[in-house]
């Protein structure tokens, strides 16, 4: 199964968006060594073939696209 993760950072936390079998969801992680770990953890756990796309992001952003 593959599964397609896009990942919003910022500089306290970063969003992954996780697609699997047309399904999103969506976990907050801190920007650090410890959210990185847990990500990690997080896509292992739902199978071997990941796509990843990353992209700086600010929560003003963030809350402009959540008005459109």
């Amino acid at each position: 199964m593959t599964i397609i993760v896009g990942i919003a950072v910022s500089k306290e936390i970063f969003d992954a968006a996780v697609l699997i079998n047309n399904k999103v969801q969506i976990k907050k992680f801190n920007n650090n060594v410890d959210g990185f770990n847990k990500l990690v953890t997080h896509l292992k756990s739902r199978g071997d073939n990941h796509g990843l796309c990353l992209y700086g992001s600010s929560r003003d952003l963030l809350k402009r696209l959540s008005t459109i």
